[in-house]
C-alpha cells in the first residue's frame, strides 16, 4: 500500500498478477484531473512556441514532443521546463513504482528506477497515422534490457481517438526486431524476427484501452503495443509515456536504436549508463 497525494492507492494482488500475466495493467482513478490538466496546460504553452526546436540536451533529462503525423518535426524541451511533469514523476509515479517493481520483478537482484525517456504524443484528428506494433526494448541499446513504461492521457481517450492497444502475454516472447514505426520497414542491419502484423493470429489476446485523465497504464518493456489513428472529428489524442530502466544497464549499440538517447550520452560499448540525463530516482 503506497501513499499518493494524501490518498491510499492499493497495490493489490489483482494488479500485480494481471501485470505478470498480461505484461500490461490499467489502474483506474490513479490521478486527479486537476493535476493532469495542469500538465496539459503547461505542455500546450511550450508546444505552441514557434521557435521551439529539437535540441538535444546533454546535462539534464529531455522530453520529446512528438506529433503523430508522418513527416511532422519532433520538438524537445527539458523536463524542468515541464515542471508539472517532473513533479508527477517524482511524487506520484516513483513512490508507487518502487513497490510495484519489487513485487513484479522479484528476480532482479539490484532493482532501480532510472529515468530513460519521457515523450508526449499528440495525435491530431483526421490527419494522424497509425503507430505500428512495436516493443520498447527493441529500440534501446541496453544490456540487460529490462524496462517498464507508464502511459497516461492528458485528455480522455475514446476508441475513435486512437487508444493504446496491447497484445497480452507478448512480453514473454523475447526481444523482436526494430522497425520504422510509421511504415513497419525494418531498420538497416536488423536481423531479429519482427512482431507479426496481426498478433491475434499468433494466438494472443489483443485489447485496446480507452482511458480517462484519471487512469494510468503500466507495461513491460517487452510487451507489444501500437496505437490507432485519431479518426474523431475535433479532439487531439495526447498521451505521455515515461520509461524507466529497472536494472543497472550498459551501453550495447545496434542499428535502429535510441536516436535521442544515443545523442545524449558519451559512453563506449559496455560502459554503464551514467548521466544526469538519466537520473536514478531509486535503487535498492
Amino acid at each position: 500500500m503506497t501513499k499518493l497525494m494524501g490518498n491510499t492507492y492499493k497495490l493489490g494482488n489483482s494488479i500485480t498478477n494481471n501485470y505478470k500475466k498480461d505484461g500490461v495493467v490499467k489502474l483506474s482513478s490513479f490521478f486527479d484531473r486537476k493535476e493532469i490538466n495542469s500538465c496539459l496546460e503547461q505542455y500546450e504553452k511550450i508546444y505552441m512556441q514557434e521557435d521551439r526546436g529539437a535540441e538535444i540536451y546533454r546535462d539534464e533529462p529531455l522530453v520529446v514532443l512528438w506529433t503523430h503525423v508522418q513527416g511532422a518535426n519532433k520538438k524537445t524541451c527539458t523536463l524542468k521546463e515541464l515542471s508539472t511533469f517532473e513533479s508527477l514523476i517524482e511524487t506520484r509515479l516513483v513512490p508507487f513504482l518502487i513497490d510495484f517493481t519489487q513485487i513484479c520483478y522479484p528476480n532482479i537482484h539490484h532493482p532501480r528506477l532510472q529515468l530513460l525517456e519521457t515523450i508526449v504524443f499528440n495525435k491530431p484528428p483526421q490527419i494522424s497515422n497509425t503507430l505500428n506494433w512495436h516493443q520498447d526494448v527493441a529500440y534501446f541499446p541496453l544490456n540487460p534490457n529490462n524496462q517498464l513504461a507508464v502511459w497516461f492521457p492528458l485528455a480522455d481517450v475514446t476508441s475513435e481517438m486512437g487508444p493504446m492497444v496491447y497484445a497480452h502475454g507478448s512480453h514473454q516472447l523475447g526481444i523482436k526486431g526494430s522497425t520504422n514505426l510509421h511504415t513497419r520497414e525494418p531498420f538497416e542491419g536488423e536481423n531479429r524476427d519482427l512482431i507479426p502484423e496481426n498478433p491475434a493470429e499468433a494466438g494472443l489476446m489483443v485489447k485496446e484501452y480507452e482511458m480517462t485523465q484519471e487512469d494510468l497504464l503500466i507495461h513491460d518493456g517487452y510487451t507489444w503495443h501500437y496505437s490507432k489513428p485519431n479518426v474523431s472529428n475535433a479532439k487531439n489524442r495526447m498521451g505521455v509515456s515515461v520509461r524507466f530502466i529497472i536494472e543497472e544497464a550498459r551501453f550495447d549499440p545496434r542499428p535502429g536504436q535510441g536516436a535521442a538517447f544515443t545523442k545524449q550520452i558519451e559512453v563506449n560499448p559496455g560502459d554503464l549508463i551514467k548521466s544526469p540525463c538519466f537520473p536514478i530516482y531509486w535503487e535498492k
